[in-house]
């Protein structure tokens, strides 16, 4: 019998507003929580008319995995029309998008 699974490092809420969902993550994002952010975001981005926005300053460890959930996550709703943009976002999800060049592709239109 398996032992059993450690419990999430992290919380996902998320809310209505207008035609979008917010979507609030805290917490440490590595290989052992990306699940349970992919699931959490595909699940927001499917009761979404238009997307999903990120708050994402209350996350306290972020690294490729992460980052790679949100590509994928973002690649999903622009073949469904929609878009993925990050409202808020930490000092060290910002380190991360800044050293890969990406935060640009989770910006507003207008902000582009």
């Amino acid at each position: 019998m398996a032992p059993p699974s450690p419990p999430s490092l992290i919380t996902v809420t998320s809310r209505r507003s207008g035609d979008r969902m917010v979507v609030v993550v805290r917490g440490a994002i590595d290989y052992e929580s990306e699940d349970v952010l992919r699931r959490s975001l595909i699940g927001a981005l499917g009761r979404s008319c238009r997307g999903i926005d990120l708050d994402l300053r209350q996350v306290t460890f972020w690294d490729c995995s992460g980052l790679n959930v949100l590509l994928a996550v973002r690649r999903t709703a622009l073949q469904d029309g929609k878009t993925v943009t990050i409202r808020a976002a930490g000092p060290v999800v910002e380190r991360v998008c800044e050293l890969t060049e990406t935060l640009r592709l989770f910006a507003a239109a207008a902000e582009r």
